[in-house]
């Protein structure tokens, strides 16, 4: 019960809160005695989760305009052999902004350096760039 009030969002399913446990505790739970006590205090999330449940509505996410979001990614598939890529692409027409070839796409003042030149090449505003890289 414990591990299920620290889902606060309650999308954990059996697997996972399984798994959370062993971690968390050191206590290994059969699955189905996860599951009996999930149906038996929280029925409909778990029928949120079971593969023939009802999906989730989503709404699609339209932009407004070019430049008006941003999206900033690190690509670790080459990261093994030396070659971090962090890149930036508008989200309203999926044109790549900038790409870079970096020492590690993982250091924080690096990445917002990167954005903030990208900021400064299209003609940005740094008070509106960095209360949105901020957020």
């Amino acid at each position: 019960m414990n591990q299920l009030d620290k889902d606060l969002a309650k999308q954990q399913g059996v697997g996972t809160i399984k798994a959370r446990i062993a971690f968390d505790q050191g206590i290994h739970i059969a699955r189905d005695d996860v599951r009996r006590v999930m149906l038996l205090h929280e029925p409909e999330e778990l029928d949120r989760q079971d593969p023939g449940a009802k999906k989730v509505h989503r709404t699609p996410i339209v932009p407004v305009g070019i430049h008006e979001r941003w999206s900033g990614d690190g690509h670790d598939k080459l990261y093994k052999i030396g070659f971090p890529i962090w890149a930036v692409a508008d989200f309203a027409t999926g044109n790549t902004l900038g790409a870079w070839v970096l020492p590690s796409n993982r250091f924080a003042v690096l990445v917002a350096y990167l954005f903030l030149t990208l900021v400064l090449k299209y003609k940005g505003s740094f008070d509106q760039s960095i209360d949105r890289f901020l957020m």
